[in-house]
């Protein structure tokens, strides 16, 4: 066993904090929040970590910052550079970028280390002075850069200095040019078994030359197990509860997991044919399976698909980004693509975003989990998120979505057939002034539908006003009856049911009897057909929209560089008593 105590007795740092090897929360716990804000800080230390890595820059007026960038696009999706700006300047513009002050306050609040990545020359110094000042002790500064870790050597720096080592690069080099006491490997990206390069020889010789290893961030949770018993100082990951789940904690114990090895030695098999078992369509005897579910029955054993994402290249979960949950048709649309998923024995997860939402985190919540596909409906955010999942090597399916983008797949509805028919329709059933209601601004599909609609008016040598709304929702159709009424309109298409229901509503309380106004909706939502709406409609079924959204995926899962498609997905007008 490795004795850290000297390390720990000369540079100052608290005896029995936590358990070695250290976890580090890489960036805090940025696999969960924001990396490098104090959100992310303080959701590490509750999640157990000991330590915080963290990245430094610096404004134009001298204030450290805690940033990896200096360009604050990736993180913030601001096009905005923090040496560019006073601090005054970038707290004004994005307030969630940390000073290093406040980062190091925090630490002291929480009792986690620092782990001070300097990205920013200049910024060791200021670091080292502020610690010093604070007489914050349980800190450490670092760098890849060499040049930066040798000035605060010579500067006399009395706290403990790492470097940082690349894949390739002689650890044992690089560590005696920087006069570091830490060896940190950055070597994540190494193999898909990167601990094997952790050799006895690497740490021996390390020991021999007075330094400590560090290791890089990791959230395999295979890889975890094998290097959380080497005798290194800290590992640094994204995720600190799989290094600190809850039983390892301060609260009440819980009964230890059932793994897959309890249910291979109960069931008298391999831990690999346990795995084939639990896998679809892989080669595995029918009495092996029955055998691996009975013992799993037996021992309450559930598998772990979390993990398994972790670990492997790829899971067999599938996310579904959506917004606009308060419309039905969104849940109906929503509900058929998780079964028709469930069905091909893919794992559907849900994440509701918004236009106001961080693309960012959802991105970064669809990567950790090592998705096999994205599913993108109409009225989520447009190309942030599918850009980046697209060259990430994630198969994409947009669902009525405009954005043309190389290997994505789209499926849309017959928005032209939509607008077209309601045109016909309402003037065979006598409507002389005709309106189409849509937040155009908002939706690729209400534009379509609108512009099909004004389109076939044109044709036949009608006017029809396009009534815009803000959001194509029930609030908005209620507040434009008056507008109808004000405009002598007397047939009008709104692009969404769940619009036209306020639009009849609005119409029913402002006098207008029933009929008055013919109104057609879309989507066919369950509302549409009670007694109240009694509302004639377009149906997009969404069963069949959702298997050609999967067979779409599943195909783009096998042809990765196929050339994007476009499926259709037919609509049929519904007639009932509204118009």
């Amino acid at each position: 066993m490795h004795d850290f105590s000297a390390f720990f007795g000369k540079f100052g740092w608290p005896e029995g904090k936590g358990r070695l090897p250290f976890c580090i929360g890489h960036r805090g716990a940025s696999g969960h929040e924001r990396e490098n804000t104090l959100t992310a800080f303080r959701r590490a230390a509750e999640l157990g970590a000991e330590m915080w890595e963290l990245d430094t820059q610096m404004t134009s007026d001298g204030v450290v910052v805690v940033s990896h960038d200096d360009h604050l696009q990736r993180v913030f999706q601001q096009d905005l550079f923090i040496s560019q700006m006073t601090f005054t300047e970038l707290r004004e513009a994005v307030p969630d970028v940390p000073s290093f002050a406040e980062v190091a306050a925090l630490g002291r609040e929480t009792g986690c280390g620092l782990y001070v990545e300097l990205k920013r020359p200049g910024t060791g110094p200021l670091c080292w002075q502020h610690l010093k000042d604070m007489g914050q002790r349980f800190a450490c500064l670092g760098s890849f850069d060499v040049a930066q870790v040798r000035e605060l050597r010579e500067m006399g720096c009395d706290f403990p200095l790492s470097v940082l080592i690349r894949v390739g690069h002689d650890p044992h080099a690089a560590g005696e040019m920087a006069g570091a006491d830490i060896l940190h490997l950055c070597w994540e990206k190494a193999s898909d078994t990167p601990q094997e390069f952790v050799t006895e020889e690497l740490i021996d010789r390390a020991f021999a030359e007075g330094k400590e290893i560090v290791l890089w961030h990791e959230e395999r949770p295979d890889v975890l197990k094998d290097i959380m018993v080497l005798p290194v100082l800290g590992i640094c990951t994204d995720l600190p509860d799989l290094m600190r789940p809850r039983e390892m904690s301060g609260m009440s114990r819980e009964p230890r997991r059932v793994t897959s090895f309890d249910v291979a030695r109960a069931a008298g098999v391999s831990r690999a044919a346990v795995s084939r078992a639990f896998t679809p369509d892989a080669s595995v005897s029918e009495k092996t399976r029955q055998k691996v579910y009975q013992a799993a029955k037996e021992l309450g054993y559930r598998v772990n698909y979390l993990a398994r994402s972790l670990t492997n290249k790829r899971s067999d979960f599938v996310g579904l980004v959506a917004a606009g949950l308060d419309n039905p048709f969104r849940t109906q649309q929503l509900e058929n693509l998780a079964r028709a998923l469930i069905a091909r024995n893919y794992r559907p997860i849900l994440l509701p975003t918004s236009k106001e939402a961080d693309s960012a985190t959802v991105i970064g919540q669809l990567l950790h989990y090592a998705v096999s596909g994205v599913i993108i409906t109409s009225d989520a955010p447009p190309s942030h998120i599918f850009e980046e999942c697209a060259v990430e090597g994630v198969p994409i399916v947009l669902v009525n979505k405009g954005e043309d983008f190389p290997f994505v797949d789209r499926v849309v509805s017959d928005d032209r057939m939509s607008g077209y028919t309601a045109v016909d329709h309402l003037v065979e059933a006598g409507a002389k002034k005709l309106a189409v209601i849509a937040g155009t601004a908002v939706s690729y599909s209400s534009r379509r539908r609108a512009e099909a609609f004004q389109s076939r008016c044109q044709m036949l040598g009608l006017d029809a006003p396009l009534i815009p709304v803000a959001i194509n929702d029930y609030a908005h159709g209620h507040e434009v009856a008056q507008a109808l009424i004000d405009l002598g309109i007397d047939g009008v298409f709104s692009v969404n049911d769940y619009m036209a229901c306020g639009v009849l509503d609005g119409l029913a309380e402002a006098g207008r009897s029933y009929g008055s106004v013919k109104v057609i909706g879309h989507d066919d939502i369950p509302q549409a057909s009670w007694s109240a709406y009694d509302l004639t409609t377009f149906v997009q079924p969404c069963d069949v929209q959702a298997e050609q959204v999967i067979d779409l995926l599943t195909s783009r899962m096998s042809e990765p560089d196929a050339v994007a498609r476009v499926e259709f997905t037919p609509v049929t007008l519904i007639k009932r008593r509204s118009a």
